[in-house]
């Protein structure tokens, strides 16, 4: 896989995207150490949205807005209230697809798939 860097200034402020930002980007492959994928809550909506992740990769949700986000899972495994500037993590430790959305903003929905990591 090629990384690329894009940089981006706005407003006297850098942003650094990579392919783990990609709405349905993978992160993770088998033999490589755990990793963490960066999710925005951003604009009322979560970003990526629907990314595919290998088994131990750690999920880390930040609010961009002026609002207090949820990351709620559909299933009831993870349940995490963040404030604005703050993050919430959780780490897949088994494969599946985990749906999740924001309590006060039901439109903001997410999936993650979590893969074995030989898969």
């Amino acid at each position: 896989m090629r990384w690329h860097l894009c940089v981006v200034f706005a407003a006297g402020m850098a942003f650094a995207f990579t392919p783990a930002m990609a709405d349905t980007g993978d992160v993770g492959s088998a033999g490589a150490s755990p990793a963490t994928l960066h999710v925005a809550a951003q604009d009322y909506s979560f970003d990526p949205s629907y990314p595919t992740v290998s088994v131990g990769t750690t999920i880390a949700w930040t609010n961009y807005d002026d609002e207090l986000h949820t990351i709620t899972s559909d299933d009831g495994l993870f349940d995490g209230e963040i404030q604005p500037g703050e993050s919430f993590s959780f780490t897949f430790d088994h494969p599946g697809v985990y749906f999740y959305y924001c309590q006060p903003h039901d439109w903001m929905i997410g999936q993650i798939t979590v893969t074995d990591a030989g898969s």
